[in-house]
């Protein structure tokens, strides 16, 4: 800042900070609301002097007719240094009776009293924090007062204006199937899928998500990251999109690591057909574990000694030895015992293939899910998911895709379409 302009503000406010001594943090909370009580007057007097969006006495109107300006209207905003007033051009069409303020739509404002900066600092803490939370923390941070409910519906209008893009974006691939471009492709790309619940007023619905993962050319570890509450086919339209962005089709080697469901084998046999498909380590385990609960009870000395013996067999890819202990084991039992062990032997023989651990280690390659698992808590579960939190499913996909549009490092981009207006 211009030396002239601190020496003005000392010779205006000196005095009053000279009485509060050398108390650093006293002296740093009272410049703080200076400085914003000095850009709320800088910010009228700027904004009061521009045009506000007066584009001569008619405006072409989408109907085919002329809009007429009418007046100047005035709007109360609140910023983050403060409300203001801003008197804009009003336009109105007499034929379609179309309402227009130039002004709104260059600014970015929208329906709100937030402006454009006011409410990506509301976004930005609601990404990670409740809307009561993010209501109290824009007032420490900026000495605003912004109601939750306001931050909630900033929330679900930004977070459906980027839902939209990626449908917009899902729509033109499909349309002209033409994948969307990679920077720098990676050696080895991880592709995850799954599943977790989310719990809206109908009920527990499942939001599915999709991990990315790959090291770039510095050997830095990267994620990008899918989700929503779509069915499997858009999903998994989605994710193929995003893993192209990533570099899928350049990248020497492909993993692909799901839990066997159907919905996620169907995804890879459609979408990732060349990756190799592993079962996760952690869900095959939990398969067995589950079975020698049935047939033991649980915490008994037997479950542990069965399931352990099975799970070092499955470590060493020798699957076909954990298929016999399951027929010789099937033909002494009856009832739910035997159901159990038939879930699990059909669960082991349809995923053989994607079972050899010992070959996937071999390879070098991450046989664990703990990057969909982690991203199933990290962007689903850290924010939906909290005590007590019920969801309307606009309000839950609207706020899961603004999560990932910051995840996946998407933020400036969003704002920069000035989705406040949209």
């Amino acid at each position: 800042m211009d030396s002239r302009i601190v020496e003005l503000l000392e010779a205006c406010f000196g005095e009053e900070l000279s009485a509060l001594g050398g108390d650093l943090g006293a002296l740093e909370d009272r410049v703080t609301v200076l400085m914003r009580e000095c850009g709320q007057g800088l910010l009228q007097r700027v904004v009061s002097k521009g045009s506000a969006g007066y584009q001569g006495s008619t405006l072409a109107c989408s109907c085919g007719r002329w809009k007429r300006f009418v007046g100047y209207r005035s709007k109360h905003l609140h910023t983050t240094v403060g409300w203001i007033d801003i008197q804009r051009a009003y336009y109105h069409c007499p034929s379609c009776r179309t309402s227009d303020y130039p002004y709104d739509r260059s600014s970015g404002l929208g329906s709100e009293s937030l402006s454009p900066g006011l409410a990506k600092a509301c976004c930005t803490l609601a990404v990670g924090s409740s809307f009561n939370e993010t209501s109290r923390m824009i007032e420490e941070l900026f000495g605003q007062t912004v109601s939750p409910r306001t931050v909630q519906r900033v929330v679900h209008h930004v977070g459906s204006v980027a839902l939209d893009q990626h449908r917009r974006n899902l729509e033109l691939f499909r349309e002209h199937r033409a994948p969307p471009a990679c920077e720098a492709p990676p050696k080895r790309l991880y592709i995850a899928a799954d599943g977790t619940t989310v719990h809206e007023r109908e009920g527990w619905h499942e939001s599915k998500v999709g991990c990315i993962r790959w090291e770039d050319a510095r050997h830095r570890l990267q994620q990008h990251y899918v989700g929503g509450f779509e069915n499997s086919e858009r999903f998994g339209h989605l994710l193929w999109w995003q893993a192209c962005r990533c570099g899928f089709r350049q990248a020497a080697e492909v993993v692909y690591l799901g839990d066997g469901a159907a919905w996620v084998r169907s995804i890879h046999d459609k979408h990732f057909r060349r990756a190799t498909f592993i079962i996760d380590w952690y869900h095959a385990q939990k398969h067995i574990w589950d079975c020698a609960k049935v047939l033991w009870g649980e915490g008994k000395n037997e479950t542990a000694q069965w399931a352990d013996r099975c799970c070092r067999w499955l470590w060493k890819g020798r699957t076909r030895k954990i298929l016999k202990e399951l027929t010789e084991r099937r033909r002494r039992c009856r009832g739910r015992k035997r159901e159990a062990i038939e879930d699990l032997h059909r669960y082991v023989k349809v995923n053989q293939e994607q079972m050899r651990y010992d070959v996937f280690r071999a390879k070098g390659y991450v046989i664990g899910s703990g990057m969909v698992e982690g991203a199933c808590k990290h962007v689903v579960g850290d924010r939906l998911k909290r005590s007590g939190m019920i969801w309307s499913r606009c309000g839950s996909s609207a706020t899961l895709a603004l999560r990932i549009c910051w995840l996946n490092h998407e933020w400036d981009p969003l704002w920069q379409q000035k989705p406040l207006a949209a």
